[in-house]
């Protein structure tokens, strides 16, 4: 584990408050972008954790690569780490609009005519040996009201290895992916940002590295431009 049970419940609950604090915005009509949420969920997390005032425990956003270009497949980083080891973990996110829109997530690349969701989690594959990558589907259902795929109180997230073995069944992986495979998708894998966190923070997902650059994590695909970086203790060195 990269923290104590306590530590971790405290960084699991903040992670679900953020989700439902800004999925409440999106459902005031506030939010409006896929990067407008994703700006403010890690924003959002990052205030959560810091107002709790734990000894010890505090977040922070950072540039990590200044020069680097949306080459990962994905639109956020968040690294997690203790005083010896650190990990790093990449979401991408989507926001589907199921309820105003029919199969308008994803859209077919003009460059190479593939499904552009699929061309992500391809890319994302390359980073799978050192970060934790999952996917992300905002929900602007009103509370209570959501479909049953989708979690009562933030967003839908996938991990990636989900996702990518559903992808790779698909008849045509050039075909832009469905509503009704979403769908599908969420209800036989999605769950809540919450057990997200604390898979990362229990160490049954991710991969712990020693202290170090936190680029190595991420070895030539290079580091992402930011990273909201969640700390519990001083670094050692």
């Amino acid at each position: 584990m990269l923290f104590p049970p306590d530590i971790t419940q405290q960084i699991v609950n903040c992670a679900h408050w953020a989700d439902k604090l800004v999925r409440a915005d999106l459902i005031e009509g506030i939010i409006v972008s896929e990067n407008d949420y994703t700006s403010n969920f890690t924003s959002a997390l990052r205030r959560e954790i810091d107002a709790r005032a734990i000894p010890g425990l505090r977040a922070k956003i950072q540039v990590l690569n200044p020069s680097a270009e949306r080459e990962l497949g994905a639109d956020a980083c968040v690294i997690l780490q203790n005083q010896s080891h650190f990990k790093a973990s990449i979401f991408e996110a989507k926001w589907p609009r199921l309820s105003t829109h029919v199969n308008t997530w994803d859209s077919r690349q003009k460059s190479t005519g593939e499904s552009h969701f699929q061309s992500q989690l391809l890319r994302q594959r390359m980073q799978r040996h050192n970060t934790a990558i999952w996917e992300m589907f905002y929900c602007e259902f009103p509370f209570s009201k959501q479909p049953s795929y989708m979690p009562g109180e933030g967003s839908a997230c996938v991990w990636h290895e989900d996702a990518f073995r559903t992808a790779a069944v698909r008849l045509d992986p050039h075909d832009p992916w469905t509503d009704d495979e979403l769908m599908a998708l969420l209800e036989a894998h999605g769950i809540a940002i919450a057990d997200i966190f604390a898979a990362l923070c229990e160490c049954t997902k991710g991969k712990a590295l020693p202290i170090n650059r936190y680029e190595v994590a991420f070895g030539d695909g290079g580091a992402p431009h930011e990273a909201l970086i969640i700390s519990y203790g001083q670094p050692a060195g």
